[in-house]
């Protein structure tokens, strides 16, 4: 006879079939009531006087006591209010808070502007301008359009400036082309070869080895650039990223400056203009993988340490290059997933975009579109999207080690030299 009253034994565990996996502190950032500190709504909702003062403290840091654009006198200026202007009380002209700035001549209403800029920046990898344009139900695609590439130069004009110092670490990644992300690395002029064609080409060696060679300088002579390190040949709208991110002191927190710029191979001489550039070489430690175009520049750091790919990610004395890597990785989801198709005279404007959304990611989005708003509005006027929509268009491709000419994106306008050559014949209805 059993006792009732006697505690059941507990029923044996099953075995977890399910793996969960553990969250980040990018999921815990994410998920925190730190990462919201405004809706894309709340600008529908202040009024143009609210607009104007959010963006003169951005700008000047006071509504009150502002500085004349026309000749930098800062003082308690007469604030118009019906036209929202100051007089300046020196040269008595008049001034708003987007004169002689990138948004100078707006017409889109501030409003509508703040919000564009506010979904821009909510965004982890990039947002395309299409999807800005239907989520604010803007007509011109150009107006959105011009809007977003006026914060990537400025951005690239007033954040991309500076050197970094400490352990930076440097990694270079093929971008741009097509299906860059996919063909990463590989070479693009000659397929693999099978076992009895190796064969045959061996027994041939003389006069394959004379065809190689004139397709190899047909190629060079097309604008392909040969690779310093395997020796193929890059297909001529194919760049290479490099990346310098310098790490932050605190444990676990990343990087905190990210520099980039863009060149035709990773050469020695890419290397080392962007190096000169963007580092402060003698108090600095640098860290890349063992690509031999590090070897020589990294001689004039105080620490040069390498990780091999090829066998490991981490070096047995903890030495990576992650956080480059991170950046390219995002710079991947960027081209591949949201942009698309980066034209390479601009790579350089969209990998700065990549490198402020990843120093910045552990800031809100309207504190991240308040900073890029700052530069937007302290970079004076826009010197490569004026008149864009009119055929003016960006003359050079920005690349290390200097520039070279690049032409105009899309058919020639009506309004460009090249548009007035041909005779403009309006189509029948």
């Amino acid at each position: 006879m059993t006792d009732k009253s006697a505690p059941e034994a507990p029923k044996p565990k099953k075995p977890r079939t399910k793996i969960y996996r553990p969250s980040s502190r990018a999921a815990r950032w994410h998920m925190s009531a730190a990462a919201v500190d405004r809706d894309v709504t709340a600008y529908g909702r202040w009024t143009d006087l609210q607009c104007v003062r959010h963006l003169a403290i951005i700008r000047w840091g006071s509504f009150t006591r502002v500085t004349c654009s026309h000749c930098n006198t800062a003082a308690e200026h007469h604030w118009d209010q019906p036209q929202l202007r100051w007089k300046c009380l020196s040269c008595k002209k008049r001034f708003s808070v987007t004169s002689n700035t990138s948004l100078a001549g707006h017409r889109l209403k501030l409003q509508a502007i703040l919000a564009c800029i506010f979904l821009w920046a909510s965004s982890a990898s990039g947002k395309p301008s299409l999807e800005v344009r239907r989520m604010l139900g803007i007509r011109s695609y150009n107006t959105v359009f011009v809007i977003l590439a006026k914060v990537r130069e400025a951005l690239r004009r007033g954040y991309m400036t500076g050197l970094v110092s400490g352990r930076v670490e440097i990694d270079g990644a093929h971008h741009s082309g097509h299906r860059a992300s996919i063909k990463r690395g590989k070479p693009l002029n000659t397929p693999k070869k099978s076992d009895e064609q190796a064969v045959q080409d061996h027994l041939k060696a003389d006069s394959e080895k004379q065809q190689r060679k004139a397709e190899r300088d047909a190629l060079i002579a097309a604008g392909g650039i040969p690779d310093p390190e395997h020796g193929f040949i890059y297909a001529p709208d194919r760049r290479i990223v490099m990346t310098l991110s310098q790490r932050n002191r605190s444990r676990e927190r990343g990087s905190c400056a990210t520099r980039v710029a863009v060149g035709r191979a990773e050469t020695p001489e890419v290397i080392e203009a962007f190096i000169d550039r963007y580092v402060a070489v003698p108090e600095s430690a640098m860290l890349s993988d063992s690509h031999g175009g590090y070897s020589k520049v990294g001689k004039k750091f105080a620490l040069h340490l390498k990780v091999n790919h090829n066998k490991e990610l981490v070096g047995p004395n903890g030495e990576h290059i992650n956080n480059s890597e991170g950046f390219t990785s995002r710079m991947d989801r960027a081209e591949s997933g949201i942009y698309l198709n980066l034209e390479p005279k601009y790579l350089l404007d969209y990998a700065t975009e990549t490198a402020f959304r990843q120093d910045h990611r552990r800031l809100s989005p309207g504190e991240i579109a308040d900073r890029a708003l700052h530069y937007l509005l302290n970079v004076g006027l826009s010197q490569e999207w004026r008149g864009f929509t009119h055929g003016k268009h960006r003359e050079n491709e920005l690349l290390l080690p200097k520039h070279q000419p690049a032409k105009a994106s899309g058919p020639p306008k009506k309004n460009s030299e090249e548009g007035k050559k041909k005779k403009f014949v309006r189509p029948p209805r």
